[in-house]
This record gives structure tokens, sequence and C-alpha cells, in this order.
């Protein structure tokens, strides 16, 4: 469970930010307050403690910071999911479509098994596109998506509800309505 620690606060929205219509969320306060860090880690880890978990994947980004503390508490290893053309040896692709432009996940192959189970990390669910790519390329090696994870929700894009359509449930410490 969140404590009283003012997470929400500490996001600042940088609006048109790539470019135009576009609205980034800057966590860089959550890593500089050592209380934030604190909450977040102490919050996911009380949440998958005793779930089966054998790996913690991680798309590469902004949340790749929080995803390596939480492996190191709950003491998994953490495996991270990049652009096409940044993972060495033999992979696997997937596209991920969005409407700010397409992105291809790879993943290097053979880090799982099915006898792996996986919670899924990222920074933001906001259409799930990135997501659900991570997903098909977990499940391409036969490995079964515990849960997705992710600081923030924009459920007014509907990404969490296209996981739970493909049978992932998701979970996220905060939401954002009508961003």
């Amino acid at each position: 469970m969140l404590d009283d620690f003012p997470l929400k606060q500490l996001i600042h929205v940088h609006r048109d930010f790539p470019r135009k219509g576009y609205n980034t969320r800057d966590l860089s306060r959550l890593l500089s307050e050592p209380r934030a860090l604190q909450t977040i880690t102490d919050t996911f880890a009380h949440r998958y403690v005793d779930a089966p978990l054998t790996h913690l994947v991680a798309l590469k980004g902004r949340g790749t910071m929080f995803a390596a503390v939480l492996a190191y508490r709950l003491n998994l290893p953490l495996i991270l999911i990049r652009d096409l053309g940044e993972e060495p040896g033999e992979v696997l692709h997937e596209r991920a479509p969005s409407s700010s432009g397409d992105r291809t996940l790879e993943m290097r192959q053979g880090l799982l098994d099915e006898s792996s189970c996986v919670l899924l990390f990222d920074d933001l669910l906001s259409s799930g596109a990135s997501l659900i790519a991570a997903t098909t390329l977990i499940r391409r090696q036969q490995a079964r998506v515990h849960e997705v994870a992710t600081l923030i929700d924009l459920p007014d894009h509907g990404g969490s509800q296209r996981l739970q359509a493909m049978d992932v449930s998701t979970y996220a410490l905060m939401a954002f309505e009508g961003d």
C-alpha cells in the first residue's frame, strides 16, 4: 500500500514535448527524492514478494532504474527489452504500432523458457503498444507473464484494457485520468 508520501506531486508534465500534442511525464524527482524511491520500491516489493516470479523483464527506458532496484529487492534476474538494433546476439523482434510512430522491440532469445514466470515492468502504461509487443516476445519463448507493473497508468488511453483483453493483469502505483 502506498503511504501518505505524495508521489503524484513529484511528477511534472511537460506539455508539447518532444513535439506538439505529446505530453511527457518527468519522473526525475522520483529518483532524486530518496523517500520516493523507497516508497515505490517497498510498494512493489510488498506486492510481489510471495509471487511465483522467476524473472523481472523491463522495457529499456525511464523505468529501467526502478526495475533494477526492484529486481535486486526481489532477488530476481533482470532482462531488458530494447529497441531494434540495441541487443547483440540471437534476438526476437516484435513491432509495436503506435499513433506516435511505430517501434520495433527486441529481446535476447533463450533467457526465458516454459518454466519462466515474468513480472513485466515499465514506467508508464498509455496505449499499451510497447507492453503488448513485450508480452508477445515473452510468450514466444513459452514464458508466462504474471503481471504488468507500471509506475503510472493513463487509463483514458486504453492500454490496461488492451492488456487485460490478452489475459494479462496490470498494476500501477498511480493513475492520471484525463491525460
